[in-house]
């Protein structure tokens, strides 16, 4: 029987978690593909969340019903925004604060309605006011229909061009959507704090890795990079790791799922703590060197 085939037939009998949730994650209610995160319910393929709920693809702290919103606190109705704090109801936002039912802002503050400005405050509907008549304008436009707001700065987009990515703070970042804090990426979407990769969705703190879905590194105090990865799905804080899934803090680990903490094991499913393990089978360093060479023979890989 071939390697591949004793590897898949190894994961059928071993059990799976019903729920994924990483390494520094507490008190996280009905959460999945959760990392990281604290005190949060029914967010779902989050990393460093705090005190949220109802978010897909978060990062931050207090989101609410958020979508692809990174770097961000305080915020509600948000989609695809980052490093944006006490808004709601942003679509493509960079760096604001308090602002409402807006699109395409970069670096604005108190703006509400608003398409398309940069650097711009106390502006309604795209039109620009004193401080204090934007308090009292913003006083009364509280009081009407969240729809219709909605629907007035729907309107105002349509009329405004904007660019076919969302890019900030990159170089050299080319093809790519949703990009943020990176350099010499190519192909990636929903990434953020990446370099030297490519073919990225929804990844990020990361260096020389590539087909990555869902991966990266550590979001906490201190940033640890995923480096030199290639095709690993929901996997954090590894290096020179292939065809992961479910993986965390390995290193030198290949064709394996659910592993936390282990080196240089090939073809393993939810061990912890391991090193130079083939198949689940412990082995000795020179045991593991000699049967590894045999079966990367097998997968066609340069010995």
């Amino acid at each position: 029987m071939k390697f591949l085939d004793k590897y898949q037939l190894l994961k059928k009998s071993i059990p799976v978690p019903a729920l994924y949730q990483g390494l520094f994650t507490e008190n996280c209610e009905s959460v999945d593909y959760t990392y990281q995160s604290k005190n949060c319910y029914y967010c779902f393929d989050a990393a460093r969340l705090t005190d949220s709920m109802y978010t897909i693809i978060g990062w931050g702290n207090n989101l609410v019903d958020c979508l692809s919103v990174t770097e961000s606190e305080k915020c509600y109705q948000c989609i695809d925004s980052n490093k944006c704090h006490n808004s709601t109801y942003l679509l493509d936002c960079n760096s604001c604060t308090d602002c409402h039912f807006s699109a395409f802002l970069i670096s604005c503050t108190d703006c509400f309605g608003c398409v398309g400005l940069a650097h711009k405050q106390y502006c309604i509907f795209n039109k620009q006011y004193a401080k204090e008549e934007y308090i009292k304008k913003l006083k009364k436009l509280e009081k009407e229909d969240p729809q219709k707001i909605f629907n007035q700065m729907l309107t105002i987009k349509k009329s405004i061009p904007h660019p076919a990515s969302q890019q900030f703070n990159n170089e050299n970042c080319a093809y790519g959507d949703y990009v943020y804090n990176s350099k010499n990426c190519y192909w990636c979407f929903n990434s953020y704090y990446s370099e030297n990769s490519g073919y990225s969705y929804t990844s990020g703190v990361m260096k020389n890795s590539w087909d990555m879905f869902f991966s990266g590194g550590s979001l906490l105090e201190k940033m640890v990079p995923c480096e030199r990865c290639y095709e690993c799905v929901d996997t954090d804080i590894c290096y020179n790791c292939g065809f992961l899934k479910g993986c965390t803090s390995c290193t030198n680990c290949f064709y394996s799922t659910d592993l936390r903490n282990c080196t240089d094991c090939f073809g393993c499913v939810g061990l912890s703590n391991k090193k130079y393990c083939i198949l689940n089978n412990q082995l000795t360093k020179e045991k593991y060197n000699e049967a590894l060479a045999s079966i990367k023979r097998e997968l066609g890989w340069k010995v």
